[in-house]
């Protein structure tokens, strides 16, 4: 770590920690887009990445995390782990991934899914999006908590990611749950119990 980026550091932190009351009413956001798969709620605004911010709330000591990052950003990584003690480790050994860049395949595919008797085994997914709700993939949702079919449209992540997603959820109840966070800090829940259908259109 080098100077600059140790003297710059403090800042990140606190831009990633949210208050302990913005922490709880965005857990109750969290939960509640959970249960309604597709159905936009929002989390607290704050001065880093709202994915951090949301993350920096549900990880602490016992929690091994993975952030991915572009070339640049390792600061917020380093941030994030500084603001909740939570133990570094690659990917495919986390129980939460954030994603401040879309994840590949590859990475979904190797990410941990628990399996029909331990499903709480499987990772935590915690992605960085556009925007949703207006443009972008459109997804179709079906399955619990979700009436008939619900549809929603995420941007900033490619049409590859919700089929890697829906191959590894495919395997109910193991899987990933998926928490999408857009910049302005709204957020949808995809649930391992969630079957998703990528419609025709833009990526």
């Amino acid at each position: 770590m080098t100077a600059v980026s140790t003297a710059g550091l403090g800042v990140h932190v606190r831009a990633v920690t949210p208050t302990p009351a913005q922490a709880q009413a965005d857990f109750r956001a969290l939960l509640n887009a959970l249960s309604r798969p597709g159905v936009l709620d929002a989390v607290g605004r704050a001065d880093g990445p709202p994915a951090l911010t949301v993350a920096a709330g549900l990880a602490d000591v016992e929690v091994p995390t993975a952030v991915l990052t572009d070339s640049g950003d390792e600061h917020w990584a380093r941030a994030l782990h500084l603001a909740t003690s939570a133990p570094v480790a690659p990917p495919e050994a986390a129980r939460m991934v954030v994603a401040l860049r879309p994840p590949t395949v590859a990475e979904i595919a190797a990410m941990r899914r628990g399996d029909a008797l331990h499903p709480e085994h499987g990772t935590r997914l915690i992605a960085a999006v556009t925007t949703l709700g207006a443009e972008g993939v459109g997804l179709a949702l079906s399955g619990p908590g979700v009436p008939g079919t619900r549809r929603l449209r995420v941007a900033g992540l490619p049409r590859a990611v919700f089929a890697a997603l829906a191959e590894a959820n495919a395997g109910f109840p193991a899987g990933i749950d998926t928490f999408l966070v857009a910049g302005d800090a709204t957020v949808a829940g995809l649930p391992r119990s969630t079957r998703i259908e990528i419609e025709n259109g833009d990526d």
